[in-house]
């Protein structure tokens, strides 16, 4: 024994091991997450939440943290209520990717956070069981996209400052209106980007022969249906969108 204390290589080894051990240590002890209100004039910082803070709230709940009492009872609690209305989407920001959840997922109750005690990280997923029990004819958005660990920032903002392309300036037609809000709340989630799977598609693109082809193209995700009434929205929508924006549309 006496001879492994006295060699240097090793008491410089297990010196350092333990430095690296306390370094971890302190680093997940002072991480925090940042809970930002985004909107067209800047940005505002409702809440950091420390591991401390998210520890209280997760306490007696088996680690699962509602995320409408997360980002919204909790974090945005100083909001006026007219902001409150405004925030459509939220972006969870990670180390490695940047995911965005319509609000109706979060206030249907499908999203939640988990918190793990033993690593200090907060994780985000959507819960499986109760996809089955939306209405019919409701788009819904794969669960794999929104599953998310060494979360960083969360931002709450109006979808238009992520996608201001998919503004509808005109508000004549009810059926473009509703087109809309079904292609802001339940297609830009997955096809805003092209990093997961799903391509980038801009609004104007629709057009009926492609969502004919709906279902065959989402044929790996069974849950997502489209129904003939949002189909028609969506059409009046892409239309409306190209006339806006000066685009040369193909017929029906």
């Amino acid at each position: 024994m006496l001879a492994i204390l006295k060699n240097s290589w090793f008491m410089k080894s297990w010196m350092f091991f333990c430095l690296v051990l306390q370094a971890n240590s302190l680093n997940a002890s002072a991480k925090s997450i940042d809970v930002v209100f985004l909107t067209h004039t800047g940005s505002r910082v409702l809440k950091t939440w420390s591991n401390e803070d998210i520890q209280k709230i997760a306490a007696g709940h088996n680690s699962e943290i509602s995320a409408q009492k997360f980002l919204f009872d909790e974090s945005a609690s100083s909001l006026e209520l007219k902001d409150r209305a405004s925030i459509d989407l939220v972006t969870v920001t990670t180390d490695s990717k940047t995911i965005r959840v319509p609000r109706f997922l979060i206030w249907l109750g499908f999203f939640q956070f988990n918190w793990d005690s033993k690593k200090g990280e907060l994780s985000s997923r959507l819960k499986g069981a109760g996809l089955k029990n939306v209405e019919k004819g409701r788009i819904l958005v794969p669960a794999w996209y929104f599953d998310s660990t060494h979360i960083q920032k969360i931002e709450l903002s109006d979808h238009l400052i992520s996608y201001p392309q998919t503004k509808l300036v005109i508000r004549t037609n009810p059926a473009a209106s509703r087109g809309e809000k079904i292609f802001t709340q339940n297609c830009l989630a997955c096809h805003s980007v092209s990093t997961y799977g799903s391509p980038a598609l801009n609004p104007t693109a629709l057009t009926t022969i492609r969502l004919h082809s709906f279902e065959k193209i989402h044929k790996k995700w069974p849950d997502l249906k489209i129904d003939a009434r949002s189909e028609r929205g969506l059409i009046e929508y892409s239309e409306a969108l190209a006339l806006e924006q000066n685009e040369v549309k193909t017929k029906k």
